[in-house]
């Protein structure tokens, strides 16, 4: 017999080793029926729908372009001044 093979009572011994340190668990039957209820007729999902976009976003964003069109406004008109 080879040194890798096991013989059957080292695995009997084994697996009664394993047995007394992990106990299986015992779910209680409510818990067990409530859980396949559920798992039977779960409840519908409701999906949050996205809102529109802020008024404040909106009225930031516009204020900025408007300060950078103005900027390059000024440029340009000072740029056409100054060359003259």
């Amino acid at each position: 017999m080879s040194s890798t093979m096991q013989s059957p009572m080292v695995l009997d011994g084994l697996e009664s080793n394993l047995a007394s340190l992990f106990k299986p668990v015992e779910p209680s039957q409510v818990f067990v029926e409530s859980l396949a209820v559920r798992l039977k007729r779960p409840k519908p999902v409701q999906l949050e729908k996205a809102g529109k976009t802020p008024l404040l976003l909106v009225v930031i964003g516009s204020g900025l372009l408007f300060g950078v069109l103005i900027f390059l406004i000024l440029r340009l008109v000072r740029l056409i001044l100054y060359k003259r």
